[in-house]
């Protein structure tokens, strides 16, 4: 029931995926979450309420899912793993998709609309702080294993070296043929000589 009322909460904020789910009405599917796990039925006006009858369509959400939903909604997408009807799962999960939590309307309602734009900004802006250092992270390991410890090769030696591959591929070639025409040669002169 939690989780119907979440989603339920999330949909308010999202008209158009609301209206998407008024088209499943009386449909059933489950919602599995890492900690939480519902089944659900679609209402008339695109609401969910809690199911006690055999679910459809499962829709599995993992915990990557929620980690990468911040940074690569797209990635994250991918994580969800649906099961049952196809046609139900993938609307369900296409409307159930679109939703994200609007905090600052939500906080607006507590602390007033100043603070609750503030709040929300300085939580975003502290979110990328994460991906921001790895970022950097990684581009100095990068550098130090290309320039420092030379383990990683820089992008002009591995140019120089496709080309001198290339170059000794072509030299092969026109060998292979010369080969080839002395092999011929000396068969018409072997032939000849009989």
């Amino acid at each position: 029931m939690l989780l119907a009322g979440v989603l339920n909460h999330l949909l308010g904020q999202a008209p158009a995926a609301q209206a998407e789910l008024t088209r499943l009405a009386g449909r059933t599917f489950a919602v599995k979450l890492p900690l939480f796990a519902a089944n659900v039925v679609v209402m008339p006006d695109g609401l969910l309420a809690h199911s006690e009858a055999e679910p459809e369509a499962t829709l599995t959400l993992p915990l990557q899912f929620f980690t990468l939903r911040l940074t690569d909604p797209q990635a994250a997408s991918r994580q969800v793993v649906l099961a049952g009807d196809p046609e139900l799962a993938s609307k369900a999960g296409a409307a159930l998709g679109a939703l994200s939590w609007d905090a600052a309307e939500d906080l607006s309602r507590l602390v007033g609309d100043i603070a609750a734009h503030r709040i929300v900004s300085s939580s975003q802006s502290l979110a990328k702080v994460p991906l921001a250092m790895g970022q950097r992270l990684t581009e100095t390991m990068v550098e130090y294993l290309r320039d420092e410890d030379r383990l990683l090769p820089r992008k002009e030696a591995v140019a120089a070296f496709c080309d001198d591959v290339d170059t000794l591929r072509n030299d092969l070639a026109r060998l292979e043929k010369r080969l080839a025409r002395l092999e011929a040669d000396f068969g018409r002169i072997e032939g000849n000589e009989q």
